[in-house]
């Protein structure tokens, strides 16, 4: 299993938020149980995540090992997303 760093933890929040205020939510007028309502995370066993607001997918986040063991983590946006 792979560690994401706590840079790259930091950029998912940045592109999460940055998501958000693209489709109209401003994040700090939210109250927590509303983020938790509405925001779901599925992770999948090769360790990529789908972040969803309101069932819509707003990023998702893979990692790519490489052959010295060292993991990157690539971030596709709502605009990169497939549509579904």
């Amino acid at each position: 299993m792979s560690k994401m760093s706590q840079s790259v933890a930091a950029r998912v929040e940045e592109l999460l938020r940055e998501q958000l205020s693209e489709i109209g939510i401003e994040i700090t007028q939210l109250e927590p149980h509303v983020i938790v309502e509405n925001m779901k995370c599925d992770i999948f066993s090769d360790e990529s995540m789908i972040y969803y607001w309101k069932g819509e997918p707003i990023l998702r986040v893979e990692p790519e090992s490489s052959e010295n063991g060292t993991t990157q983590w690539r971030m596709f946006t709502k605009d990169d997303l497939p549509s579904q």
